[in-house]
């Protein structure tokens, strides 16, 4: 199945024969084409549609391309983004290079050349929103990876032993709320005496802690300890 038959596409172009041309050929590779002639009619069709992923030219009336673009980032910036040129202009190139774009493409574009593109660009917006969902974002560039069940600083794993695992995995699953003392010792040492256990939690949290930055477990007082997203 093409990668692209469950995404939406908004395509923004004012030449209106080009544009039924390519939505030809771009409608059966879609869930949905949306369409805009102008960047104000870009623009509404953004917000109304929320789409996947946008082909946009840049010569448009009204609002220019590259400025609705310039417009769409400061509320979404990884909406993939291909930029369609009658000519390479370097100035125009270098300003939209400062926007995200995935691609800048310059007139006539092979049809095949684009598809090809746009599978490729789905691809990697797909495997971008699953690396997201399985991704627990917490502080200071520690993330959490729930699949894997890895803590990770930036690019780095950070070994974990397998109470450290355990107790991590059970926070993450109360992310941004309080886990009680007895939750925790009840999970990792269920058969050890009342005091026997607390003091294991205590030693298991000094050790775990040198490996983190001080504030990613935060002590609450009287009643547990607390992992916050960012």
């Amino acid at each position: 199945m093409s990668q692209t038959n469950e995404l939406t596409l908004l395509y923004v172009e004012d030449d209106n024969e080009l544009r039924e041309q390519f939505i030809r050929i771009l409608r059966p590779k879609f869930k949905e084409i949306y369409e805009a002639s102008d960047g104000v009619e870009a623009i509404e069709k953004y917000e109304k549609h929320a789409p996947d992923m946008m082909l946009v030219d840049i010569n448009i009336p009204k609002i220019d391309g590259l400025e609705v673009i310039e417009l769409l980032r400061k509320s979404d910036k990884n909406i993939p983004i291909v930029i369609l040129s009658a000519y390479s202009d370097q100035k125009k190139l270098l300003r939209a290079m400062t926007l995200g774009l995935s691609q800048y493409l310059v007139k006539p574009v092979p049809h095949k050349k684009l598809l090809a593109l746009l599978e490729e660009m789905a691809s990697l917006y797909e495997k971008k929103i699953k690396d997201e969902k399985n991704r627990l974002t917490l502080q200071n560039g520690y993330f959490w990876k729930k699949e894997e069940r890895v803590l990770c600083y930036h690019d780095e794993t950070i070994p974990l032993t397998k109470r450290e695992k355990i107790l991590l995995e059970f926070m993450m699953q109360q992310l941004n709320k309080v886990v009680t003392f007895d939750s925790i010792t009840n999970l990792i040492w269920e058969d050890e005496e009342h005091s026997v256990a607390y003091s294991s939690l205590s030693h298991l949290l000094k050790r775990f802690r040198k490996k983190l930055p001080e504030e990613l477990i935060e002590n609450i007082y009287g009643e547990g300890y607390k992992v916050t997203s960012k």
